[in-house]
């Protein structure tokens, strides 16, 4: 009697809009019961193990926090030490000096001896000039990739990969063709000599120059 009496109170507008919200197929009014998922056996099985062992397993758990937070400080400490204290760390571990090499003696000779027929020219700047750059190419045969495009004269000479000897002979003659070459300056008989000498150094054994 309520029910009717209250739907008769209903507008018939009202009444006109709820049946069209009601045709409606694309809306849903009825919305299923949520079902909480089942949960796995194997899980509850592996659950109640970790909990049977549980007051053992605690142990190494305990322990591996204390070994990886012991790790962790032991690193930090030798991060600060390392940067502020860098003489306690105790000495750095010396660079190993680059083995020996050198040209084979026959190219060495034969560059001698064109670098002698440019001098005998008065052509010192250029018999210099051809030492040094035969000596990037003893370079870059021996060392492939060492040598880059961009490097000059004297950043080569300064490379530590170079043995000692190729070093300090590279190193001279750079700074002979440096000064002829920057500083428009010719090479005199002098320092043309003192660039051969320092490739013989370089190019042929100690006995060698001895028996010669």
């Amino acid at each position: 009697m309520t029910a009717l009496h209250h739907s008769a109170q209903v507008p018939e507008s009202v009444r006109a809009a709820h049946e069209r919200l009601l045709a409606h197929t694309d809306l849903q009014f009825d919305f299923p019961s949520f079902q909480p998922p089942v949960t796995p056996q194997w899980l509850i099985a592996v659950a109640d193990l970790v909990r049977a062992i549980w007051p053992v397993l605690k142990w190494f758990v305990w322990a591996g926090l204390a070994i990886g937070a012991a790790f962790l400080l032991y690193t930090v400490a030798r991060a600060i030490l390392k940067r502020w204290f860098p003489d306690r760390m105790g000495p750095k571990p010396q660079a190993q000096p680059a083995p020996e090499w050198r040209p084979a003696p026959e190219l060495a000779r034969n560059l001698l001896r064109d670098a002698d027929a440019l001098a005998a020219r008065g052509a010192y700047g250029e018999a210099v000039h051809l030492l040094l750059l035969r000596s990037i190419e003893h370079i870059d045969e021996n060392r492939p990739a060492l040598v880059k495009p961009a490097l000059t004269s004297r950043e080569i000479g300064a490379l530590d990969q170079l043995p000692n000897a190729a070093r300090t002979a590279f190193g001279f003659m750079a700074r002979v063709v440096e000064r002829a070459l920057f500083a428009d300056r010719d090479v005199g008989a002098g320092e043309f000599s003192q660039c051969r000498e320092a490739y013989e150094r370089f190019a042929f054994p100690t006995l060698w120059g001895a028996l010669r």
